[in-house]
């Protein structure tokens, strides 16, 4: 019998996460919503998650799997999506999980509302704790279109806290990906993991046309799981740092220089901060990371000029301008100890224990 529904294809980037997929897996197929398409892109994977994966192949007929040579999450979620069918899209972390209705309500939003993206609300989950994160300043429940979409809330995509910015926890009409994948690079080669979320969607959100942000959960995030402690990918912000301001120039959009900027200054001592944490190196490397980034980074001088221009005396940017390296190492130091020493953190540590003892 013809399916009248709308097919859905859901692209599952799969690395070494043989305790999770199952789980994963196992939410995608249960869905209430039946006219999907699972596409599996084993990068490289050397535990037995592909076995896994092809368990699941065996016995629903809705699930694909490629394997492919490991480049990294961007390169496999791209795999997946020249390989998608159907006429919406969305993307699963092979560690995370969908509550059982999540494709059903946003089928439903985007069909009646007509938009091209809807992005839903998330559910971070540790062990039994389960907690519902609202986020962002998007409106929640309406329709927003172009030329508002763009000119207000591209915002988004230097550091102002509108919407999450990563490719899961939404879904996409995929004619739009396809226009802009015609036109734009949408998967980057050099933001294989981390920035590579945020790299697709800045480059595609010129092309949307609508969106809609829904206080519904459609995502559950495993706290705990692919990133942890120390965030090894973490670097991959400084080079996406260079392609925002060239697209800001591009799109003449003044108003994202300041937030770009605080934003870039913020992740450069928040690096040298985890690099103290977690003991990757010690004062002598932490100083070499410092020349190091100074040295490359296409967007400083174009920062120092805009600080300076703008009567700002930060004094974490006037230690950068001068290379003064040891007070960059001094103020990085006193903001992880003030960091490490706030409530937030301290909760933090504690859902780390409870899940260590799971």
């Amino acid at each position: 019998m013809k399916n009248d529904k709308p097919k859905v294809s859901i692209i599952v980037p799969l690395y070494n996460q043989e305790k999770y997929l199952d789980a994963c897996l196992r939410s995608i197929c249960n869905q209430t919503y039946d006219n999907i398409e699972v596409i599996i892109v084993n990068d490289g994977s050397t535990d037995r998650s592909p076995i896994k994966a092809q368990k699941w192949v065996k016995n629903d007929r809705r699930i694909r799997l490629i394997n492919k040579k490991n480049e990294g999450t961007s390169f496999a979620r791209r795999d997946g999506y020249l390989n998608a069918t159907g006429e919406y899209l969305t993307f699963v972390d092979n560690d995370d999980l969908l509550p059982v209705d999540a494709i059903e309500k946003q089928v439903d939003i985007i069909e009646e509302k007509n938009v091209d993206l809807v992005i839903g609300t998330i559910i971070r989950k540790l062990g039994l704790i389960k907690l519902l994160q609202h986020y962002g300043s998007f409106p929640v429940n309406e329709v927003v279109c172009q030329p508002e979409l763009f000119n207000r809330y591209y915002l988004g995509f230097c550091g102002v806290n509108c919407f999450l910015v990563t490719m899961w926890g939404r879904l996409y009409r995929k004619s739009v990906i396809d226009v802009a994948y015609s036109k734009t690079e949408l998967f980057s080669p050099d933001l294989p993991c981390m920035a590579g979320d945020e790299y697709f969607n800045m480059k595609l959100f010129p092309f949307l046309q609508s969106m809609y942000k829904t206080d519904q959960p459609v995502y559950i995030y495993r706290y705990g799981g692919t990133v942890d402690g120390y965030n090894r990918f973490f670097p991959e912000v400084f080079r996406l740092s260079d392609i925002r301001l060239k697209l800001l120039d591009d799109y003449n959009y003044s108003q994202g220089y300041e937030p770009l900027f605080d934003e870039y200054v913020n992740c450069f001592y928040y690096q040298a901060q985890q690099l103290m944490e977690f003991k990757q190196t010690d004062k002598a490397g932490v100083i070499e990371y410092f020349k190091e980034e100074l040295s490359k980074r296409e967007l400083l001088p174009r920062l120092f000029d805009w600080y300076k221009e703008n009567g700002n005396q930060d004094q974490g940017v006037t230690f950068m301008a001068n290379k003064n390296y040891e007070g960059m190492y001094s103020y990085a130091h006193d903001l992880m100890k003030k960091r490490c020493g706030s409530i937030s953190y301290q909760l933090k540590q504690i859902y780390k224990n409870l899940l260590a003892r799971m």
